[in-house]
């Protein structure tokens, strides 16, 4: 059995189809699994262990100029077109990955209903069509997809893959671990609006550590984000570490060994859910029973819009609004309700 799942961005989504693989990989073990994924990510799928083959490509860039890079284009394509698939299953639906899944050589090109899908021309391309409730997750509403073309009920299915690392990486980890209990903390976002204030993570944590005592890893990813965990950082300089930029094989390891993570609705959030350790996340302008990952182990906090803003998935102001109270205005102790 051939596989291809054309899912090419972004991080937090891609991430959220793992569980996908893991229900492919229990009812065909011996399936072989390709990937079609932005060459920012490729990283990520070359390391999971059930996928065999990545297909980098670049559609952020050939968009800019089709006639410029349409050779570079064709040639990614070809490399997809070598190979030959039992089942194609498109989880990004929109009018990019329909050009892939076109020419994609497989017998069934799977994907959603004209109506459930994110551009509606992607289900042109597609023979077999399912559509999928946007009130579940969104990792649910992928897998439920797969799910209905074997006729299975759809059902949860945890992701717990480990990415490959080195055994170096795997050394570099455990001289890093304290004895007892560890908390990641991963406050960044690329939306200010889905973060907290800074003042407010400090009192947070200084409420945790009153209760549980434990080692804190702060992450960050750009150099702001480093300004920021280094400021939380030096509020408790016994008894935490500011850990160097990883990868995303490495951090997804060294997640896996901490007794929970303290994070906002971020790519960390949705990495962290590969793993089995529970989460507590802060939800604001996105909606929690949609973005936060299933099971019981997770734990989110939903703020609410004083200015009356409803909303399915995202708030239709995330990126404009001058306050973002739904997240700002709460108290620490608002949002310590989700580690009670």
């Amino acid at each position: 059995m051939n596989i291809l799942i054309v899912k090419s961005s972004s991080l937090g989504d891609i991430l959220q189809t793992f569980p996908v693989v893991t229900f492919l990989k229990k009812r065909f073990p011996h399936a072989r699994i390709d990937w079609v994924v932005e060459k920012p990510y490729e990283e990520l799928l070359t390391a999971h262990p059930d996928v065999y083959e990545v297909f980098p490509v670049v559609f952020r860039k050939w968009r800019k100029n089709i006639f410029k890079y349409r050779k570079e284009m064709r040639c990614a394509i070809q490399k997809v077109r070598e190979k030959k698939y039992d089942l194609l299953f498109d989880l990004q639906g929109n009018i990019k990955s329909a050009l892939v899944t076109k020419c994609a050589r497989s017998k069934e090109k799977i994907g959603t209903t004209f109506s459930a899908a994110p551009e509606w021309p992607n289900a042109l391309v597609l023979n077999r069509r399912y559509g999928v409730n946007p009130k579940e997750p969104i990792s649910f509403q992928y897998l439920s997809l797969v799910q209905s073309h074997f006729g299975v009920k759809p059902h949860p299915v945890m992701a717990s893959p480990l990415l490959q690392i080195s055994g170096e990486e795997k050394d570099w980890i455990e001289s890093q671990l304290v004895k007892g209990t560890s908390y990641m903390v991963c406050p960044g976002s690329n939306w200010e609006n889905k973060k907290l204030f800074l003042p407010t993570w400090i009192e947070l944590l200084k409420e945790v550590q009153k209760r549980k005592n434990p080692h804190f890893y702060f992450v960050w990813g750009s150099l702001r984000e480093k300004e920021e965990a280094l400021a939380l950082h030096t509020q408790f300089p016994k008894n935490s570490t500011l850990l160097p930029q990883m990868s995303l094989p490495l951090w997804q390891r060294f997640m896996a060994r901490m007794d929970g993570i303290f994070t906002v609705d971020s790519s960390a959030l949705h990495l962290a859910a590969t793993t089995p350790v529970p989460t507590y996340s802060f939800f604001g302008p996105s909606n929690a029973s949609v973005y936060k990952p299933p099971f019981s182990h997770h734990h989110a906090f939903q703020g609410t819009c004083p200015y009356g803003q409803t909303f399915l998935k995202r708030c239709p102001v995330l990126r404009t609004c001058k306050t973002g109270a739904c997240l700002k205005e709460p108290l620490p102790s608002e949002f310590m309700k989700v580690f009670i």
